[in-house]
C-alpha cells in the first residue's frame, strides 16, 4: 500500500475518486474552517483556474509527492520526527541514530516558541491531513483530523533539509532558503538554525532528507496551484 500527498482535487480526473464525493469533502471542510473561525478555502475547479498557469507539460495529476510503501513511509516518518524533535529541542543535530526516549518528546511538546519546531512536518507525515495554500501559525486539530499550513510546512521541510543537507549548496546553503528553487521562504522564524549533521553522516539520513524533499514538493505544489494537499 502507496503513502501519497496528493494535490488538486479538481485537476486530475484520473483520481479514482468520485466527482459527487469531492465536492462533499470540500463542503465539510468549509464547514470545519467557519468551526474554527477562518474563511471558506477556494480550491480550483480545473487546470485553467491556476493564475499563474502551471509549466508547459506538467501533468496534473502528478502533482504533490509519493511517499513510497506505507511501510516504508512510516519508518522515515518515524526517524525524521525523531531529528525534529532533537533539532528543536537542543538546538544541534544528533550524532547518532534515534534513542527514542521520552524525555526528548516531553521536552518538545513543552516548547513555548512554536516558530523553533517542526509542527506542520512532523504533522504532514500522518494520515488524512489537509494542507492548506495559507499562512496559519499552529497546526489545527478537531474531530475531523489536521490542517496543517503549506507555508509553514515549506519553511519547516527547508529548515529541517538544512539541517540533513539535502540542498544543492549552489542553490543557496541556508536554512531560509529554498534549496530547490534558490528562492527565500517567506517565514523567517529558522533564520539563526545553525544545526547541521556530519558531512560523513548523510548517507546515515539519506532516506530522512529524500522524504524531507518530498514534503517540500507537496508543499510548493499546493502554494503554487492554490489547491489542497491531501495524505493518504
Amino acid at each position: 500500500m502507496g503513502f501519497d500527498l496528493g494535490v488538486g482535487l479538481f485537476l486530475c480526473d484520473d483520481t479514482g475518486w468520485p466527482l459527487p464525493q469531492r465536492r462533499r469533502f470540500l463542503d465539510d471542510l468549509d464547514a470545519r474552517l467557519r468551526r474554527l473561525g477562518l474563511p471558506p478555502h477556494r480550491e480550483p475547479a480545473s487546470v485553467a483556474d491556476i493564475d499563474p498557469p502551471l509549466p508547459p507539460g506538467t501533468d496534473p495529476c502528478l502533482l504533490g509527492a509519493s511517499m513510497g510503501a506505507y511501510s516504508s513511509h512510516a519508518r522515515r516518518a518515524d526517524r525524521l520526527d525523531w531529528l525534529a524533535r532533537h533539532v528543536a529541542v537542543r538546538g544541534t543535530a544528533p550524532d547518532l541514530e534515534p534513542p527514542y526516549g521520552p524525555a526528548l518528546y516531553r521536552a518538545y511538546d513543552a516548547l513555548t516558541d512554536r516558530g523553533a519546531a517542526f509542527d506542520h512536518l512532523l504533522a504532514a507525515c500522518g494520515q488524512d491531513v489537509v494542507i492548506l495554500p495559507r499562512p496559519l501559525d499552529l497546526v489545527l486539530a478537531d474531530r475531523d483530523g489536521l490542517l496543517v499550513s503549506a507555508h509553514r510546512l515549506r519553511a519547516e521541510a527547508v529548515a529541517l533539509g538544512y539541517v540533513l543537507r539535502a540542498g544543492d549548496p549552489a542553490a543557496g546553503d541556508s536554512p531560509v532558503v529554498d534549496w530547490t528553487t534558490g528562492a527565500p521562504v517567506t517565514d523567517r522564524s529558522f533564520e539563526g538554525l545553525t544545526a547541521r549533521i556530519d558531512d560523513d553522516a548523510d548517507q546515515l539520513w539519506a532516506e530522512e532528507a529524500d522524504l524531507c524533499r518530498r514534503l517540500l514538493r507537496g508543499a510548493a505544489d499546493v502554494l503554487r496551484t492554490g489547491a489542497l494537499g491531501l495524505t493518504s
